[in-house]
């Protein structure tokens, strides 16, 4: 089943040579690197939305080093196998989606979203795992997705906005929410040289409509080298501009030692 709906009309859409066709006659073209752009002009909060192309770079280069690796297991290990169905609701540039997908089996439909342009790029670029399912890449808001009613089983949300009501529609009737936020000790080494108070991030909450089946924490220490993948760290994260010059420049000289630390959490619609 196609699971992409029309962005202006909600009609199904359907493949064609040069990408998706609705019922009412709206197409969408594919680009080259095999994506679907999805976001109409009055769904941008600005000209480029989402995360900028020298952050998911930096980002890229930090993931295939492998720091986040037990996350990503992590991650594969709550996805049921049998899942027929996935969306990865803000994938970034897909380093995740590719790690859960190659979980699951080659004829499983994985979709990869994101408001970032330039993070589906990057994503699309990658191509496929070996051996597990395919993964459609389209660019698209979380708060207005192009996906039919109930037609995941599984959505994962890591470190992205979304709206309870849209998951809600999303998902089928005992379908899964998997969501991935930072704890208290994430990059806390990092928090205390921005601030003079470090404020504990929050608890995990059940979104509206959903509770809780199973709470866990990854965590595990970050020892960067100093060089690339300080810079990369430091360029990546949402704070990283408050950081003066000369202590970016110091950090890049001598390395970081920080703590990786995540909640994952995944809940189930309340019926």
């Amino acid at each position: 089943m196609n699971p992409f709906i029309c962005p202006r009309c909600r009609a199904p859409l359907l493949p064609d040579q040069t990408g998706l066709t609705c019922t009412q006659g709206h197409h969408l073209d594919r680009a080259r690197e095999g994506y679907i752009n999805f976001l109409l002009a009055n769904q941008k909060n600005s000209r480029e939305p989402g995360d900028a192309r020298e952050q998911l770079l930096a980002r890229r280069q930090f993931l295939q080093a492998g720091y986040y690796q037990p996350l990503a297991d992590a991650l594969t290990a709550v996805v049921p196998k049998q899942t027929k169905s996935l969306l990865d609701l803000g994938c970034g540039e897909g380093y995740f989606t590719r790690a859960i997908a190659a979980g699951l089996d080659a004829q499983a439909q994985v979709l990869g979203m994101d408001i970032a342009k330039a993070a589906i790029q990057l994503a699309a670029r990658q191509g496929f795992p070996a051996g597990g399912a395919a993964i459609a890449y389209g660019v698209a808001s979380s708060y207005q997705l192009p996906v039919a009613d109930h037609s995941m089983e599984v959505i994962c949300r890591i470190n992205a906005p979304s709206s309870a009501s849209e998951l809600q529609r999303l998902l089928v009737p005992e379908g899964l929410l998997i969501i991935v936020s930072p704890a208290d000790e994430h990059l806390l080494s990092l928090r205390q040289m921005i601030y003079q108070q470090v404020r504990p991030h929050p608890q995990p909450q059940a979104p509206e409509g959903f509770r809780m089946l199973q709470q866990s924490r990854v965590s595990h220490s970050l020892q960067l080298t100093p060089g690339e993948l300080t810079q990369a760290l430091l360029r990546m994260t949402p704070f990283a501009w408050r950081l003066s010059e000369p202590l970016q420049e110091q950090l890049i000289h001598q390395g970081l030692n920080d703590r990786a630390d995540f909640h994952l959490c995944v809940y189930t619609r309340v019926s």
